[in-house]
């Protein structure tokens, strides 16, 4: 009888669930709100320009994991090495290896599944320094397309604040006759 809920059980549950989308639906409406910052929209424009640079990152660091977590795998599964006290490794398949290969590519480092053999911890810090290097390479793309998008803007700026100021200089010309844009 435990095994099925009940129905006041089941209609709690429901309850959650609309206050986690009423919870949700706050944080949208919060994003609405960037369209009217400057700088959020920087940011936004830069994600956009850089959207192809960003697309490769994303498939080059899969086929990382996806070659790592194999890698990884029977590194530390192989059976001629041994890894001194006997322990069995924590990498039971190479979807393991890749979660591995994931977690140690970001430079989180949960610490859940960790190379036992001699030759896994070698790898394992390849992988690290790789991936340090692997997510620096981009950031300079990224950098220089933050930069002209922040140059744009503040030309912008620069440009609104002149065109203000001469439209106040044009009260003095009645028949219309400045050299202006409109």
């Amino acid at each position: 009888t435990d095994a099925v809920p009940s129905t006041e059980e089941s209609g709690s549950k429901g309850q959650f669930v609309a206050l986690k989308v009423l919870r949700l639906m706050r944080v949208i409406r919060l994003l609405k709100l960037a369209r009217h910052s400057d700088q959020l929209m920087i940011i936004v424009n830069v994600l956009k320009k850089s959207l192809n640079e960003l697309s490769i990152l994303v498939l080059l660091w899969m086929i990382g994991i996806v070659t790592f977590g194999s890698i990884i795998y029977y590194a530390d599964n192989n059976e001629d090495v041994s890894s001194g006290d006997g322990e069995e490794s924590d990498l039971k398949s190479i979807m393991m290896g890749c979660w591995w290969a994931v977690v140690t590519m970001s430079t989180v480092g949960y610490g859940d599944i960790v190379p036992k053999t001699g030759a896994g911890k070698v790898l394992g810090s390849v992988v690290v320094f790789l991936s340090m290097i692997f997510l620096a390479l981009p950031m300079t793309i990224i950098v220089s397309k933050f930069s002209s998008c922040y140059d744009d803007l503040k030309y912008q700026d620069e440009d609104d604040r002149f065109y203000e100021t001469s439209d106040d200089e044009d009260d003095d010309d009645p028949a219309g006759f400045s050299n202006h844009k409109a």
